[in-house]
């Protein structure tokens, strides 16, 4: 069996202590107690979702021909790329920057998805949840992946949820979980060793609550 990750800076792995203790790593370990599971990583720290899409030109599409499971988290980068146009209070570059990753979400989906693969999108968790601001932009680009979800009948696992009032316990760096807090860098905006297993496990429940449907039999008609 092979699990794609697909990504940024997260999936790559960033403020894991260690290689193992990344949430693609997680997965993998998770999965291989019942088949032998190879793991493909494609994530580079910095990646927009517009870079990532235009990225996956250079893979062969045999590796989506034989992908069972693919996760998606992407975005975060799309609202740092825009942040500096967001001061003066306009929210005009929020809307487009929201429409812009539905759209590269969706076009990636049609490109790496196939019959037998299932795709799991991951939302965004908030790493500065006591500002309004960043409360707005991180709902505006999730309501955006959730659309992208719906529309290509793919499965959604929702890591914010799960981040909710736990920012302090997964965030590496984790400081008043302002945006004043923000800096270019040792920015506390990935998640820890704890961040990466919530991951893991949320993508992994939703990723098996699909084979839970797919596979439970029907019932027999009663007269």
């Amino acid at each position: 069996m092979l699990y794609a990750a697909l990504g940024d800076s997260i999936t790559h792995g960033y403020s894991s202590s260690s290689e193992e203790k990344r949430f693609v790593n997680h997965i993998q370990q998770n999965l291989s107690k019942r088949q032998k599971l190879n793991l493909y990583v494609h994530a580079k720290a910095g990646w927009t979702s517009k870079q990532l899409l235009k990225s996956l030109s250079s893979i062969p599409d045999c590796i989506w021909d034989e992908a069972k499971l693919i996760t998606l988290m992407v975005g975060g980068n799309d609202l740092l790329r825009i942040a500096p146009w967001l001061l003066d209070g306009s929210r005009r570059p929020l809307y487009k920057a929201a429409d812009r990753l539905y759209e590269n979400i969706v076009e990636i989906a049609s490109i790496v998805q196939r019959p037998q693969s299932k795709i799991v999108v991951a939302t965004l968790y908030n790493p500065f949840p006591n500002s309004m601001a960043a409360e707005e932009c991180v709902e505006a680009l999730n309501k955006a992946i959730r659309t992208a979800v719906r529309r290509k009948k793919l499965l959604l696992a929702d890591v914010r949820q799960q981040y909710l009032g736990k920012e302090q316990q997964y965030i590496s760096g984790y400081k008043q979980g302002n945006i004043k807090d923000f800096r270019f860098f040792g920015n506390p905006i990935h998640p820890n060793d704890a961040g990466h297993l919530t991951i893991a496990r949320t993508i992994l429940r939703a990723y098996r609550q699909s084979l839970g449907r797919v596979r439970r039999p029907r019932k027999k008609f009663q007269k």
